[in-house]
């Protein structure tokens, strides 16, 4: 049977909705993968997506390590085998030959101890997937849990420890560092929520603790692929860190404040990310700022990481110091 096209948008459109499965557009996957690449040891690398789709980010990493002569194996897990089947495809036409390519939950395969707390990233694990890959690249479903049905929901919450209210792309990030061997690399697509709100007190408390951050970048209202969260990368190295690591931030929002005489002007988003400079852009005909910095933030701490420039921070701390009262004194 052949689907119209509004059939196939309305398939599509349901199939986000339901998985929260948005691919990586090209773009963004060779970006992200030269991020990893920067920090990549020159050594055999074995390389995971745990929600592989239809193996954009696969592909790119193992491009980028290929051109950077680093030694590589890709494997990949997805629960739609439509996806994988396209995956396998693409990646034979592109004469990836040590791909391992699996019609798997990923978060069915990994080993988490039931004992009803996190386990120690140096517990004694079962699963073959376990403690096994240098670099971890993902960009993972973006969907509550209870959207995936209550016995699923459940089984989740239950595996993972999980309270309330979660996105899917938190069981992931736990799954993901379980699979990391010590001192691996990960780099991941998750919405930025998790940033500043209240409800990402777990998130960043778990990346704190587990991970040396190396960089973290706010891609905004950029519009770089379709999805209807505003995403942020995570790159970081497994490693229990009791001191914060000196990471930087990069955060990118479109502008419409800007001086015009200030502009540089960028062929694309990704031009713009790749640039040194910091300030206003012009990108086709829109205006963005891009902030750089140093990102604060505290270990196994709920607070809110400060993603703010010199000027920005000097500027906060200016209105606090002239601050009598908070709006916390008098309100809840």
């Amino acid at each position: 049977m052949i689907l119209s096209i509004f059939e196939v948008y309305m398939t599509t459109k349901e199939q986000i909705k339901n998985t929260g499965a948005t691919f990586t557009p090209r773009g963004l996957s060779v970006f992200l993968a030269e991020r990893i690449a920067a920090y990549a040891q020159p050594k055999q690398s074995r390389v995971l997506d745990p929600a592989c789709g239809e193996g954009e980010l696969l592909i790119a990493m193992g491009e980028v390590l290929d051109a950077n002569a680093i030694d590589f194996s890709l494997t990949g897990y997805d629960a739609n085998e439509q996806y994988l089947n396209f995956a396998k495809d693409r990646l034979m036409h592109l004469g990836v030959r040590k791909t391992e390519l699996h019609h798997k939950d990923f978060l069915q395969v990994i080993d988490i101890t039931t004992s009803g707390i996190l386990p120690s990233l140096f517990d004694q694990n079962t699963s073959e997937v376990n403690n096994s890959y240098d670099i971890v690249i993902a960009n993972p479903p973006y969907v509550r849990t209870q959207i995936l049905g209550t016995e699923q929901a459940q089984a989740l919450s239950k595996k993972f420890n999980l309270k309330g209210r979660v996105d899917l792309y938190y069981p992931f990030l736990i799954a993901m560092t379980e699979s990391l061997k010590e001192g691996g690399l990960i780099g991941v697509i998750t919405s930025n929520r998790y940033l500043s709100t209240k409800s990402g007190e777990s998130v960043r408390k778990f990346l704190s603790e587990n991970y040396e951050i190396l960089e973290l970048i706010d891609l905004g209202d950029t519009k770089l692929f379709n999805a209807a969260v505003l995403p942020a990368i995570f790159i970081g190295r497994k490693k229990q860190q009791r001191v914060p690591s000196p990471a930087g931030f990069m955060k990118v929002y479109e502008d419409s404040n800007g001086n015009n005489s200030d502009l540089i002007s960028a062929e694309s988003i990704y031009h713009l990310l790749k640039s040194n400079q910091a300030g206003y852009f012009s990108v086709s005909g829109k205006r963005y700022k891009k902030t750089t910095g140093i990102l604060k933030y505290k270990i196994a701490s709920g607070t809110c990481w400060e993603m703010l420039s010199v000027e920005e921070s000097e500027w906060v701390s200016k209105i606090d110091r002239s601050a009598n009262n908070r709006v916390g004194d008098f309100l809840k």
